[in-house]
This record gives C-alpha cells, sequence and structure tokens, in this order.
C-alpha cells in the first residue's frame, strides 16, 4: 500500500488550504452587521463559489465551510460558527457537483427551475406571514416585535414590515433576470463562452443559503419573524458574490486555467 501522497494530490491540497484561507479573508476583512440577526454579510461567497469550481464538491465544501466558520469565530460572531459550518460546506457542496454534472444539464436545469419556483413561493409565504402577524394585528400583540427589532414605535414596525415585503417582491420578480442577465453580459463582453451549469450552481446554492440562515435563526431567536427581515441582506450578499466570482472566472478562463463561462 503506497503510503505517500502523488503530486496531484499534494496540489489539491496546498489548493485546498489556499482557498479555505481566502474565503476566510474575504468573509471576515469586509462584514457590514445585519440589523435584527446579529449577524453580518460579506464577500466571502464569492471564494466560497470559486473554490468549489477549481476543487470540485469534497475540497470545495471543506474550504467554504471551514474558511466561513473560522471567520465567524475570529471576527467575534462564534455563535453563527456551526450554523455557517454547515450551511456554507453544502453551499459549496452543491455548486461542486452541478458543476461536475456536464453530462446531465436536464438535471441541472430541472433543479434550478424547481429552486427557483419554490424560492418565489417561499417570498409569497414569508409577505404573507408579515401581514397576518403584524400588518393586521393590533398594537399590543405585536409588542415583543417591536422590542425585539429595537424599534421605537408600531408605526415604525409597520413602515419597515412594508419595505421587507415590497423588497421580497422585487427579489421573486426581478433578481432572476438581473442574474441570467448579468451573466449573460459579462460573458459576450469578454469573449469568453457562457457556461450556464456555473450560474443554475451558483443559483441553487444561494437560495439555499437564503433558506438555511432563515431556519437557523429560527432556531436562535425563537422566532419565525424576525429572521425575514434579514432576507434581502442575505439576498444581497449571496448576488455580489455571485457576480465577483464570474469576474474572477473571466480571468482565470484567460490565465493558463482555461475555465469556461
Amino acid at each position: 500500500m503506497n503510503n505517500y501522497l502523488d503530486s496531484n494530490q499534494i496540489r489539491k491540497l496546498a489548493y485546498t488550504g489556499l482557498m479555505t484561507a481566502l474565503v476566510l479573508i474575504s468573509t471576515w476583512a469586509i462584514k457590514i452587521p445585519v440589523p435584527f440577526t446579529d449577524g453580518y454579510i460579506h464577500l466571502g461567497d464569492s471564494m466560497i463559489f470559486i473554490a468549489a469550481i477549481l476543487l470540485g464538491w469534497k475540497y470545495g465544501a471543506f474550504a467554504a465551510g471551514v474558511g466561513s466558520a473560522l471567520a465567524d469565530i475570529i471576527g467575534g460572531y462564534a455563535h453563527w460558527a456551526i450554523p455557517t459550518l454547515i450551511i456554507k460546506a453544502l453551499m459549496g457542496a452543491i455548486v461542486g457537483i452541478c458543476v461536475s454534472k456536464k453530462n446531465n444539464k436536464q438535471l441541472i436545469v430541472s433543479l434550478s427551475a424547481f429552486f427557483a419556483i419554490g424560492f418565489a413561493l417561499f417570498n409569497v409565504l414569508l409577505k404573507s406571514i408579515l401581514t397576518n402577524n403584524i400588518v393586521e394585528k393590533s398594537i399590543d400583540s405585536v409588542s415583543q416585535i417591536v422590542t425585539d427589532l429595537e424599534l421605537e414605535s408600531h408605526s415604525d414596525l409597520i413602515s419597515l414590515t412594508s419595505k421587507v415585503q415590497t423588497q421580497l417582491l422585487i427579489v421573486t420578480l426581478v433578481i432572476p433576470c438581473v442574474i441570467l442577465l448579468s451573466s449573460l453580459l459579462i460573458a459576450k463582453y469578454n469573449n469568453v463562452k457562457f457556461n450556464p451549469l456555473y450560474i443554475f450552481g451558483f443559483v441553487i446554492s444561494g437560495t439555499f443559503m437564503v433558506f438555511g440562515y432563515y431556519i437557523a435563526s429560527y432556531i436562535m431567536s425563537g422566532s419565525y419573524i424576525i429572521p425575514i427581515f434579514s432576507i434581502p441582506w442575505n439576498i444581497v450578499q449571496f448576488v455580489l458574490g455571485l457576480i465577483i466570482a464570474e469576474l474572477i472566472l473571466i480571468g482565470l478562463n484567460k490565465s493558463n486555467l482555461k475555465i469556461s463561462l
């Protein structure tokens, strides 16, 4: 039995360590605190997407999960480390699996459609929850939510709820179109081949992240209403990560790595 690693294994381990560090740095270095959930948004998703594409689903999942969890620990958000480890590792695995299914595009397209429809229905459900539990309730019945969100009055809560409902509607209708259009334009004007598998993988993993952090926030806060207010922020993070990853992949495509988009 050969007890030594071959050169390809050593190279892959080295790249995994490098991408883990890049996920950590990009997550930790630039972070914007998110109100209501004691979390933050960052640019780490872009490196998660890159890691999964370069390393495959297993090593990509390791770099994504470990790098992101370490960023939480050293950045003062240690209470999020375990949920982050699970959610980000699965994000990396999803992208890696989608990209590897080059001969099964129909499956990836079907999964993307499933996630897109599910995400739209999820947003509609969230809008309904906000309406039924805040907009149509009396001041007394939502006083605890006002306190938990550190708002000054019931009118502030109604205003915030209306704003989030509008954001969820925009996300449901506009974001998928914007993502596809931006991807096509970036690919076209940089003279690279557009590979929809990358975008499908990004979209599936991004929607999974939104679901995952909503569930994690619900478990940690004990409320299924308060985590809704952080969802638009998570979507912004995912979309920014997608766009940055695409731009980086264009550069890699023009290098010796020859990654096609």
